[in-house]
């Protein structure tokens, strides 16, 4: 299946020409305050799979190590890359056309999870889950 992102307005599209590496919830502030969701959802995916992200424009940086994309239009974020996950793209779940099956499996930020975020059992981490994250690759 090849999935695709838009933005609000419809301006700014991105194709992935793979599967995600992965989904995960991450908790931190930044990316509750990027996406606008108190318990924001990534997937993760090769970079070499996203197209369409040279239309965007450069991404911008608003912390060390970290560039994101959003609509130059209407503000969508689009897509987060971040040093300490090198050759990975995170993708909003929110603007993925179909996430159908992108069920997250993993917590980034665990100790900053709303305490109305329903406990869910899957695995997590007190921080980045750099370690976690690094560890899949794609086969």
């Amino acid at each position: 299946m090849t999935r695709a992102a838009r933005c609000y307005c419809g301006e700014a599209t991105l194709s992935f020409t793979a599967e995600p590496l992965q989904v995960i919830y991450c908790h931190c502030e930044d990316c509750r305050r990027w996406t606008g969701a108190a318990a924001p959802v990534f997937a993760a995916f090769s970079d070499d799979a996203v197209a369409g992200l040279s239309k965007l424009g450069p991404g911008r940086s608003f912390a060390k190590g970290v560039n994101r994309w959003n609509c130059r239009d209407c503000g969508s974020p689009l897509l987060g890359r971040f040093d300490y996950v090198p050759d990975q793209s995170w993708v909003p779940l929110g603007v993925i056309e179909d996430a159908t099956g992108l069920a997250p499996s993993f917590h980034c930020f665990s100790d900053r999870r709303h305490d109305w975020v329903a406990e869910d059992g899957l695995p997590g981490s007190n921080g980045t889950g750099r370690d976690a994250l690094n560890a899949v690759k794609n086969d």
